[in-house]
């Protein structure tokens, strides 16, 4: 059963291993280096907000926060990534409810958004069955397929949202 808390430093060392290649970490954590660690979490951290890990069984198994959080309005979900182990399982859904939760809760948003980028089609068809849609392109250097779409992706948020 899983279950949502927020991070504390000491889970970032698991987070770190989550990435296992370059490409995971790009869609992650595009300004991260690879390999992933606490070090550059840690960083990143300091600029967002909303801090969350899903657990199974007391096992941290995803991770994301918030970002750009203009109160009342909307907010940016960022730096999300599930572990291999528990990919398909349902974590990722619930990480995404529970940063929505916590989107119109703790920072009453109406409009949630996140960009995905146009290689990484499993993501976009997964955020589009949670309910997002397109409404923006970005041209985004990748580390090693020069530019690639980054997609913008919004949901609108009420109250709170049922996990």
């Amino acid at each position: 059963m899983f279950q949502y808390r927020d991070a504390t430093l000491s889970d970032f060392h698991r987070i770190a291993s989550f990435p296992r290649n370059r490409d995971e970490l790009f869609y992650m954590y595009p300004k991260g280096n690879y390999p992933l660690t606490a070090e550059q979490l840690t960083a990143a951290a300091t600029e967002r907000k909303s801090l969350t890990v899903v657990t199974d069984s007391n096992e941290v198994v995803g991770y994301s926060n918030l970002y750009d959080v203009n109160a009342g309005v909307d907010c940016w979900i960022g730096n999300v990534i599930v572990c291999s182990e528990s990919r398909g399982t349902g974590a990722a859904s619930y990480l995404i409810q529970a940063m929505l939760n916590r989107a119109a809760v703790e920072h009453q948003a109406k409009t949630v958004n996140l960009v995905c980028h146009n290689t990484n089609t499993r993501a976009l068809l997964f955020y589009h069955k949670l309910g997002f849609t397109p409404f923006d392109l970005r041209i985004i250097e990748s580390y090693d397929q020069g530019k690639i779409a980054g997609v913008g992706m919004r949901k609108a948020v009420e109250g709170q949202v049922s996990l």
